[in-house]
């Protein structure tokens, strides 16, 4: 019953859940009319306040017998307080209620039919094995607590499921082009940059292909937006279909393409640009920049020298690909001493210092 990894400020949240949802309204039933509880009532409640808190308490990563018994305790305990006050007939069972609650939001779908398994055991088997006067026989109390319980956690785990579906939902909708399919550049920005570390871990090579559409604003002109839009999904669908799975790929906007070739050399990375090229329409022809990853160079810097690239190719006609220049660091100065002879004669030694 509780989630599976949870962050801090989670943690805290389902600490406030059950101490408000479970253990206060426990505390609140166990100080009404104290005289008439049954020790049995006591006991019950004692386990339904801690049961809870070992379920948050405990992560859920190291599941052992104490979270297992924590997690399934509570509707038993909360059984016990229904003893010799009317059964599933008490006021009391009504407390049942919130550890369905809790098993609709938190459980797993296992752990929900485990719990639903119990509740129903809770709500029948103390009828029939201990019987009247702790638990008078009540099969139409019985069943309609049952069938409380189970619609809640089940409704619960409905809405939760379908909430969980609407945030992955958003979530991919936030880094991904509606258009194209492709990253957009939200995604681009939190997507290449972890590749580049993973390939300065690894010591694979990167690529970074940047293209554009040589006649996309003759295109939107001549035969309009629609036409256009078609032609920039002609063109991440072949991009997709060029470059392997493992490649970043993305739509930064307009008609401008990106993408991180992992593990590829500048062959490997000009033989699949040369592969796209020749599989384009000529109506739909690009020009591309290209630069090696040095393996220093942060993203933002990589990407501008691969339009610097990008650039050049435009510059020099469109529909062909041109390779920025690796980063040449400064070579170190180192100094010479020899002797200067002006007109035969030794005039002493003379230090310059050049580049080498």
């Amino acid at each position: 019953m509780g989630s599976t990894s949870l962050r801090p400020l989670s943690r805290a949240r389902l600490l406030a859940f059950a101490i408000v949802g479970n253990v206060l309204p426990v505390i609140i039933a166990s100080a009404t009319d104290r005289s008439s509880h049954h020790a049995l009532f006591y006991i019950g409640a004692a386990v339904a306040c801690v049961a809870p808190l070992l379920v948050v308490l405990v992560p859920r990563r190291r599941r052992h017998l104490l979270f297992w018994a924590a997690a399934f305790a509570q509707i038993p305990a909360l059984t016990l307080m229904q003893a010799y006050s009317g059964g599933v007939a008490s006021s009391y069972s009504v407390l049942v209620i919130m550890a369905m609650v809790w098993f609709g939001l938190e459980a797993t779908d296992v752990e929900l039919g485990a719990g639903i398994f119990v509740l129903a055991a809770c709500c029948t088997l103390p009828m029939v094995l201990i019987g009247p006067p702790a638990y008078p026989v009540s099969w139409g109390h019985a069943v309609l607590l049952t069938m409380v319980g189970v619609t809640v956690a089940v409704s619960l785990r409905a809405v939760v499921r379908e909430l969980g579906t609407l945030a992955q939902r958003f979530a991919q909708e936030a880094v991904v082009d509606d258009l194209t399919g492709l990253l957009n550049r939200r995604g681009w920005r939190y997507t290449a940059p972890r590749e580049l570390a993973r390939a300065a871990r690894s010591g694979n090579p990167i690529t970074l292909v940047t293209l554009d559409l040589d006649n996309f604003k003759e295109l939107n002109d001549e035969l309009g937006h629609e036409q256009g839009d078609h032609a920039l999904r002609d063109t991440a669908e072949r991009i997709r279909a060029t470059l392997r799975a493992g490649d970043v790929v993305a739509r930064l906007g307009g008609d401008e393409f990106v993408a991180l070739l992992t593990n590829s050399t500048l062959t490997g990375s000009l033989a699949a640009i040369d592969r796209l090229r020749e599989a384009t329409p000529v109506r739909e022809a690009f020009s591309s920049g290209l630069a090696v990853w040095d393996r220093k160079e942060d993203l933002a810097e990589l990407l501008r020298r691969s339009d610097l690239a990008l650039y050049a190719a435009k510059g020099a006609g469109g529909s062909r690909t041109e390779v920025a220049p690796p980063i040449l660091e400064p070579l170190p100065e180192i100094t010479f001493r020899w002797a200067h002879d002006s007109e035969g004669e030794d005039g002493g030694l003379e230090e310059r210092t050049v580049a080498s």
